[in-house]
């Protein structure tokens, strides 16, 4: 009974490694995201920008 106990702590304890390495994984992910939005309404600015300049 013993063993089995302390097989349940270590798979505890794995999960929780993993979903803590799945949380990091996830923020990281959040961020890229974030950057690519914002490069891509850079890329709009410019595009608008030029179109602006072009029509005149």
């Amino acid at each position: 009974m013993y063993l089995g106990v302390f097989d349940m702590n270590q798979r505890l304890e794995k999960t929780r490694k993993v979903l803590k390495e799945k949380q990091h994984l996830k923020q990281l992910i959040e961020e890229d995201i974030r950057d690519l939005e914002k490069d891509v309404r850079a890329i709009e600015e410019m595009l608008d920008s030029y179109a602006i300049k072009s029509v005149h």
